[in-house]
């Protein structure tokens, strides 16, 4: 009867510890995964952001951008001025 029982204890146990194993794996696996998903969103982020600013660096001198400017838009006076690199402005807005 000792026996008996101590097979069925073994059982349970190694069916316990299966279980566990499973889960575990399953948790490295998914945190994996996530990882790649993660890895390949800030790729793709990365890549269309380089192509936005090859574009507009490609194109902006066909788009009549003056050094500077200004203009009255609702009411407000908008100035802007081109600072070192052709990319960053100065914006100017005042009442």
């Amino acid at each position: 009867m000792k026996t008996r029982l101590r097979k069925g204890a073994v059982l349970l146990q190694v069916l316990v510890m299966s279980v566990i194993l499973s889960m575990l794996a399953v948790m490295v696996v998914k945190w994996i995964l996530e990882r790649h998903v993660l890895a390949a969103r800030i790729q793709k982020s990365s890549v269309n952001f380089g192509n936005a600013q090859g574009y507009a660096a490609k194109n902006q001198s066909t788009w009549g951008t003056p050094p500077d400017a200004s203009a009255v838009l609702d009411l407000k006076q908008v100035s802007f001025k081109q600072t070192g690199t052709p990319q960053k402005f100065v914006t100017t807005v005042s009442d």
